[in-house]
């Protein structure tokens, strides 16, 4: 029996090779560099993102529904991890931009109160203003 994702999974395993696929053509930049190990693992690597893509998730919105992942093993064990680093990489670095953010929001949500207390205690003091 072959393993089977959710429509969700498919989506977002989809979305994850689609923006690795926009790096393809740093094959040919690495021939061009004569640089041919690289372009031989970058080759191998995307040679098995795309089959991954073209048996099991197909181009654009999928069906909705589970896909059965008809890939062979070796190449699922070659893929899944490398997308599985890279959306860990991803989700760290997204750590620090979010913290930043959620500092910033308690910030405006501190001058927000602090501007409705004081003027608050100000329209007490002078009868409203």
């Amino acid at each position: 029996m072959s393993p089977t994702i959710t429509a969700k999974q498919r989506d977002a395993l989809y979305d994850q090779l689609y923006d690795r696929l926009s790096g393809i053509g740093d094959v040919w930049l690495a021939v061009c560099a004569e640089n041919y190990d690289a372009a031989t693992r970058l080759g191998r690597e995307y040679s098995d993102d795309l089959r991954l893509l073209l048996d099991d998730l197909g181009w654009g919105g999928g069906t909705g529904g589970p896909v059965e992942l008809k890939t062979p093993p070796d190449v699922l064990r070659r893929v899944l991890p490398r997308l599985r680093e890279a959306a860990v990489k991803f989700s760290a670095s997204q750590k620090v931009q979010r913290e930043e953010v959620e500092a910033i929001d308690e910030r405006s949500r501190l001058v927000s109160e602090a501007c409705l207390s004081v003027l608050a205690d100000l329209d007490g003091a002078d009868g409203g203003g």
